[in-house]
């Protein structure tokens, strides 16, 4: 609803509001603060003295006379007499030109505005649209029909049976199949009809049928528990709300009803094909990233792109442009309107680390092995082994590890790797290889031989002083002279 208001322009104006109520002392209340309203109201602006009132899903209640009151810094004006607003439904009714044809009337109960296309469905499928709220049909026409007007498909009216009431009984959806992100909610949308005399008594959604058993409605599946919902915006129609969308939920849905004249179940049901999301990079290129589904998803979404934590503005396609820089770099992706259902990022090398695989010290004449590793998504493409020297660093070799064979003093230094992938590089800390001299070990040697040596004497050397000790108890001799009591032989005088 729309509102033009003027005012002298020396004055300021300091508060705009629609309303329907006028409180007893005379102030009106702002139709957002009134809880019948409340998160269903919204004010725009389409110039300086212009404010329009949107309702969204509109009820009986809300067909109401809507007044508009501005004030400024020296008095306030009350528009009158205000907006008649009428909230009607839509009714098909039935007249008969003969046995062989009837005219379907799409009513309602005030006359819409803008001049509405009416669009006509036939055991839930569209058959037409027109300017005309009326459709013709013949005997070879039977089913069940219903009207909405264009914009509002969701809208229907109840249908009605037309000619044979064995053509009224059908169950269609919105759709065949489904693609949703994992951690999503989705909602599975079915239309069904029935001769209208008859009383619906239960409807229920499944995806799993016993032989001979009745079919479990997936609100009793435990693996649905709580995450399941049923709603129905008009007579005809029950969607199923699923939340918190897991791999497993990839099933065909289908659709049954019961009525008190007899049941029936939708065919086919609905395939719903549940997705993450990845991000693919060409392997070797400065061109595109590129966000990918293992299905198409529905409603041609808009692709979020996030930088090193940070959203990314200026893409919001499912391909973006990418170069390989220095430093730390990661992206993710997004579908908009599930911000926080991230793809896993993909990131330049990062905690790269080079070590001296050895099991002791490294001597001339010997080997050894060097090795690279990091941390990367995608993975690494290519490592480099450099030695750092005063004047410039040299390129010794690609590859994850680097040998090196007969080696000598001269191979003393520090040795760093850098890692690469398609986002940058990364390189690691360098690492100190120390080679020993020949004449070191010489050396080393004398003094090992020299150690075993002097070990063995010792040990020698105690093992005969114990034999010693326990020969001299054995035989009655103490092994420490001024101790022990002393033998003389006799000397005859």
């Amino acid at each position: 609803m729309h509102s033009y208001y003027t005012f002298p322009d020396h004055y300021k104006v300091t508060e705009v509001f629609w309303f329907i109520k006028v409180q007893a002392a005379g102030k009106s209340v702002d139709v957002r603060e009134d809880e019948e309203y409340q998160g269903r109201v919204q004010y725009t602006h389409g110039s300086q003295n212009n404010c329009s009132l949107r309702i969204t899903n509109l009820t009986e209640r809300d067909a109401q006379t809507y007044r508009f009151r501005f004030f400024t810094d020296r008095n306030k004006y009350t528009g009158q007499p205000g907006v008649s607003l009428s909230v009607t439904d839509l009714k098909v009714t039935v007249s008969d030109s003969d046995s062989s044809y009837k005219t379907l009337s799409c009513n309602t109960t005030c006359t819409l505005s803008n001049k509405p296309t009416y669009i006509w469905y036939k055991n839930g499928q569209r058959v037409t649209y027109t300017n005309r709220n009326e459709l013709h049909v013949s005997s070879e026409d039977a089913g069940s029909y219903s009207c909405a007007v264009r914009g509002h498909e969701e809208l229907r009216s109840p249908a009605v049976c037309v000619f044979d009431e064995k053509s009224c009984w059908s169950v269609t959806y919105s759709t065949q199949t489904i693609c949703s992100l994992i951690g999503s909610s989705v909602d599975i949308h079915s239309y069904y009809t029935f001769p209208d005399h008859y009383k619906v008594t239960k409807v229920f959604w499944f995806i799993k049928e016993q032989a001979g058993a009745e079919a479990v409605d997936v609100r009793e599946d435990e693996e649905y528990q709580g995450r399941v919902q049923y709603t129905h915006s008009s007579q005809n129609n029950c969607s199923l709300r699923i939340t918190n969308l897991t791999e497993r939920d990839a099933q065909t849905y289908r659709f049954r009803f019961y009525t008190d004249g007899g049941n029936y179940t939708g065919e086919h049901g609905v395939s719903l094909s549940v997705t993450d999301l990845k991000i693919t990079l060409p392997y070797w290129s400065d061109k595109f990233m590129s966000c990918i589904t293992t299905c198409t998803l529905s409603n041609d979404p808009t692709y979020i792109w996030y930088k090193n934590g940070q959203r990314v503005s200026d893409c919001k396609s499912a391909s973006c442009s990418v170069a390989a820089v220095s430093g730390a770099v990661s992206y993710s992706c997004a579908v908009e309107g599930h911000d926080s259902l991230l793809s896993p990022p993909v990131y330049s090398p990062k905690n790269t680390s080079a070590v001296v695989l050895s099991s002791g010290d490294t001597v001339e004449g010997g080997s050894v092995t060097l090795s690279c590793s990091s941390d990367a998504n995608p993975p690494v493409l290519t490592y480099s082994w450099f030695k750092q020297r005063a004047a410039a660093d040299t390129l010794l070799t690609t590859g994850q590890n680097y040998s090196i064979s007969n080696i000598s003093s001269q191979h003393s230094g520090l040795y760093y790797c850098t890692a690469r992938n398609q986002l940058g590089q990364h390189n690691s800390t360098p690492t100190h290889l120390d080679v020993l001299g020949s004449e070191e070990n010489t050396g080393l040697k004398v003094i090992m031989v020299g150690l075993v040596v002097f070990l063995a004497v010792t040990l020698l050397s105690g093992a005969l002083w114990m034999w010693k000790r326990k020969w001299s108890s054995a035989n009655g001799h103490s092994s420490t002279g001024d101790s022990g009591q002393k033998c003389h032989a006799a000397v005859p005088d």
